[in-house]
């Protein structure tokens, strides 16, 4: 079994991210998995002291060349979609051009005339992006994909016949039926859109269970 601790959209908050890091230390957590949007030195320090795996978020991506020595190469590092134990992760989709690492975003999208949003689409909003992350989970021969950038948790089940349901965060804890496909959003530690708390989720990829964490 490994539980990991997924987490995402710390903004800069490494007093909320350390209340994350502890509590799940407490539930028993074996490794930690950060979904982007770090935006502190500070809060990277305790993700390096946690020997976090990462993938970048559109706010490394655009701040990469701001950062402190200490951490920037350590983030040039990270990939855009972690897979891991037969799951995808990323900060916001598992959708991603090929060959593109962090250090080329900024030039991919200003040569294109690209928003953001075309690299970073929200799942929350966006039935067609929600299709495609499904169809990359089917292409990629994995069932689930969690993710950042929304600050919801909330996950999008599809079934064998292709019908997508939402379901609510409400919902504290799923077990991910290996017959269907999940989307599922693990919240955000800064800066939580769907109620006070400090948001994240422990997977546990062996029995395929997710608990999202509010704190």
């Amino acid at each position: 079994m490994t539980l990991w601790a997924v987490l995402s959209d710390v903004h800069g908050r490494g007093d909320r991210l350390g209340r994350v890091l502890a509590d799940s230390q407490a539930q028993g957590a074996e490794r930690v998995l950060a979904l982007g949007d770090i935006a502190s030195p500070g809060a990277m320090a305790l993700l390096m002291q946690a020997r976090a795996t990462c993938a970048f978020g559109n706010w490394e991506a655009s701040g990469l060349r701001g950062l402190p020595s200490p951490f920037r190469g350590w983030v040039a590092r990270w990939p855009a979609v972690v897979h891991a134990d037969e799951f995808l992760a990323a900060h916001a989709s598992p959708v991603w051009p090929q060959g593109l690492e962090i250090g080329g975003v900024v030039e991919h999208l200003r040569s294109r005339g690209l928003h953001w949003s075309h690299l970073f689409p929200s799942l929350q909003h966006s039935e067609a992006h929600r299709l495609a992350a499904f169809a990359a989970l089917e292409s990629a021969g994995a069932g689930v994909f969690l993710h950042g950038h929304t600050h919801m948790q909330e996950a999008w089940r599809q079934l064998p016949d292709g019908t997508l349901e939402r379901i609510p965060g409400e919902a504290r804890e799923l077990t991910l039926e290996p017959a269907d496909r999940w989307l599922v959003g693990v919240g955000s530690v800064g800066d939580p859109h769907d109620g006070p708390g400090v948001c994240y989720a422990l997977y546990d990829s062996t029995e395929r269970r997710l608990t999202w964490r509010r704190t």
